[in-house]
């Protein structure tokens, strides 16, 4: 048994033990009357008492869960499993009545019991006793079981869930990486006095992406983010009609790295290098009480091939796992691309990733 196990039976049966001395102390108060015990001394004959009836029923309630959970080979269909708790409970009731008749009650106060060993009466009680000792504890331990399982399959989800998101954030990364060496390619035959500068901005952007996409952050720096990624576009395209804006009230809260970059990313690579001309991408973040709107428009050529599909469900896949509950609605029309995300952080279903 291991330690948490050990700890939890322990607990059980500190709890079983109090509620059976409550139970004891009651019937003790008309069975002894006639001692006229002081109400102190009938609870000291009911926790005596009652921890004697204990070597009764703890062992038949442990032998009861080890032919019940197979751990018996002796014991192995459904019949034999049937008869070995039969025997159990008759030798519980065995071991509860010579405990009763020839210990708690002419050791522990000191009388005869006023019914034979094994009377019907006497039977019936100690059947009573170890049937709920049994039952009781039964319904305890396959709580206990219950609820070990699902941790662990929650765990093994989790975990599923996290080596997927790093599988996804892989070949985001580098798609980035490959896009933004590009645009730096172009620059440079250009010789852009922008060009050192580009190359600072990005490598800030790499650090982030390598020290802080495997956890959650402040949306602030998210953000940030965002804009050094805004800044560097910016350079390589001129003409480009681009609006930014941000409407944040707690820039603490935490969301998952790189999640809205990829939309804005998205957009740049198929829509603005695809556009012939009136380029343009229009950006808004908006955080409200806990709730995040995100938008992005972009403009595009018409009839141009789908290039989206891979990436698109990238990002879809990351928005199931970190936040099943988020609205993402996609308008893909002739001469531009709108994609809307909502999600609410107060629903607390985000993945720790």
């Amino acid at each position: 048994m291991n330690n948490n196990k050990l700890k939890h039976h322990i607990y059980f049966w500190i709890f079983y033990f109090l509620l059976e001395i409550h139970a004891e102390f009651a019937y003790l108060l008309e069975a002894l009357k006639q001692l006229s015990l002081s109400k102190p001394m009938v609870f000291y004959y009911s926790v005596l008492s009652e921890f004697c009836f204990l070597f009764s029923e703890i062992p038949c309630f442990y032998l009861f869960l080890a032919i019940v959970d197979g751990k018996f080979s002796l014991f192995n269909s459904v019949w034999k499993k049937i008869t070995g708790t039969i025997l159990v409970v008759i030798l519980g009731v065995t071991v509860f009545r010579l405990i009763c008749h020839d210990f708690v009650y002419p050791v522990i106060y000191g009388i005869e019991e006023d019914i034979s060993r094994f009377s019907q009466f006497g039977i019936f009680n100690a059947v009573m006793n170890i049937i709920f000792a049994i039952a009781l504890g039964f319904g305890f331990e396959k709580s206990r079981q219950h609820i070990e399982l699902q941790k662990h399959v929650n765990d093994i989800k989790t975990e599923r869930y996290h080596n997927e998101i790093k599988f996804l954030k892989a070949q985001i990364n580098p798609h980035f990486l490959f896009n933004t060496l590009n645009n730096i390619y172009g620059l440079s035959l250009k010789k852009a006095d922008e060009t050192p500068d580009i190359i600072l901005k990005l490598s800030k952007m790499m650090r982030f992406n390598i020290y802080e996409s495997n956890r959650n952050i402040p949306i602030s720096k998210d953000i940030d983010n965002i804009k050094d990624f805004l800044d560097i576009q910016k350079l390589r395209h001129r003409n480009l009609d681009l609006k930014f804006s941000e409407e944040i009230d707690n820039p603490f809260q935490e969301i998952s790295p790189l999640i809205l970059l990829q939309f804005i990313e998205n957009a740049f690579k198929h829509g603005i290098s695809e556009s012939l001309q009136c380029a343009y991408i229009y950006i808004d973040i908006k955080l409200r009480n806990g709730v995040l709107l995100f938008s992005v428009e972009n403009s595009k050529e018409i009839h141009i091939n789908d290039t989206t599909k891979i990436g698109m469900n990238n990002i879809k896949r990351q928005l199931e796992i970190l936040y099943p509950d988020h609205t993402l609605k996609i308008e893909d029309c002739d001469e531009k691309y709108t994609v809307v995300l909502k999600i609410s952080f107060n629903h607390g279903n985000s993945e720790k990733i």
